[in-house]
């Protein structure tokens, strides 16, 4: 019975750190555009270009950083511009599909 006791005990405190986490996880994105929409858009500033790396952050912090290749050929890109970066819906994590200036 006392094995018991400590094993519902372990389980417990391990949902209780699992709980603590997940609530201080934010969403770092959120679609401005049109819910209905197969990309997640995101938009950035950016502050430096080096080469053909673009760097970028959002207002809540969030960095990126992407390649000349991700930018439509006829944008213009400068220090200071805003871009909208565009995500697939279902595989966010896995790659930027376009970027344009605002």
């Amino acid at each position: 019975m006392f094995k018991k006791i400590i094993i519902l005990g372990i389980l417990i405190s391990i949902l209780l750190v699992l709980v603590i986490i997940k609530s201080q996880t934010s969403t770092p994105v959120t679609n401005q555009g049109n819910e209905d929409s197969e990309y997640i858009t995101v938009e950035y500033k950016i502050n430096e270009i080096k080469e053909d790396q673009y760097y970028g952050q959002n207002d809540d912090g969030t960095k990126i950083v992407f390649s000349a290749e991700s930018i439509d050929l006829n944008e213009n890109i400068q220090v200071g511009d805003v871009v909208i970066c565009y995500f697939e819906k279902d595989n966010f994590g896995k790659g930027l599909v376009k970027v344009e200036k605002k």
